[in-house]
């Protein structure tokens, strides 16, 4: 079920030995419906089922892998999963799953941005106390139903999902992290503008965008510039929060097609929050994509 990195294109020699302190070692997304009004009858038992659904999902992307700091990141879980209600005691329990491995924390705050802020949070740890893993869950599954949350005409058609991520973390390997902020009207323009001279940089390092419709996809990727660029998965999978370039990676990855050593991953937050980071991919790091669509 998870697949070993194909063997990185060109030689040696052409391609140097990644240097982003954010080395990849597994990474899987399993695309989970969204529930309908009458499957929601009882908020405690959906919370525990939820939090179950994602420690099965850590354990079978990472298996018993531990990590120094194990973290959750969403942009539309019900902050009654995170505020000592029923609700929430009910999903920290099942989160825990088989080994009681709970959370360190979990952040809201930054929408779809909000892996890049754990990353910055990571690195700040790695600069004092020396390399260290990570293992993220990026969880956007809306246990009410809202409608609001299905589509939106800001980007389309919702995809729901559990991502998760197992990094290692070394802030003396160079690392190309930006966490940035602009005015919504404006954020995409801006960043765009951020990602042309992020990549400009790493000439050559392909691009994860988020998922967005077409039009939207059109005004980033006239600031983009032309750097190469990983598949857009909206059409399949619709916007998935801050799942999309991850998703994007494990597209590339499915292909069958030489992966290069490294890429540049990127996400946009309603409220104005981007985050741009370089990543670099382990040889023998994992992939796993659950999607049945």
């Amino acid at each position: 079920m998870l697949a070993p990195l194909p063997t990185p294109g060109g030689s040696a020699a052409a391609k140097p030995p990644p240097q982003a302190g954010l080395t990849l070692r597994a990474l899987g997304y399993r695309r989970v419906m969204p529930l309908l009004d009458d499957e929601v009858t009882d908020p405690v038992a959906t919370s525990a089922a939820l939090g179950k659904h994602v420690a099965t999902e850590r354990l079978r992307c990472c298996g018993t892998a531990t990590a120094d700091d194990t973290v959750l990141s969403s942009t539309i879980l019900s902050m009654s999963l995170m505020n000592g209600s029923a609700c929430a005691t009910a999903f920290a329990a099942a989160l825990g799953g088989p080994a009681k491995r709970g959370l360190d924390w979990m952040t809201c705050s930054y929408e779809c941005a909000g892996w890049g802020h754990v990353l910055r949070r990571s690195l700040a740890k790695a600069a004092h106390g020396g390399p260290r893993s990570l293992l993220l869950q990026i969880v956007d599954i809306d246990i009410h139903s809202y409608s609001y949350w299905r589509a939106n005409p800001m980007w389309g058609s919702s995809g729901f999902g559990i991502c998760t991520l197992l990094l290692d973390i070394d802030a003396g390997g160079s690392p190309a992290l930006c966490n940035k902020a602009a005015p919504p009207a404006s954020a995409m323009v801006q960043m765009g503008r951020a990602l042309r001279a992020f990549c400009a940089e790493r000439p050559g390092v392909p691009l994860a965008l988020p998922f967005f419709p077409a039009a939207s996809r059109r005004v980033l990727l006239a600031g983009v510039g032309k750097a190469p660029l990983l598949p857009d998965g909206h059409a399949r999978f619709g916007h998935s929060f801050g799942s999309d370039p991850w998703v994007s990676l494990l597209l590339a990855q499915r292909s069958g097609e030489p992966m290069e050593p490294r890429v540049i991953v990127n996400s946009l937050a309603l409220n104005g929050y981007y985050s741009i980071a370089e990543i670099a991919l382990a040889r023998d790091a994992r992939f796993s994509l659950e999607a049945n669509v």
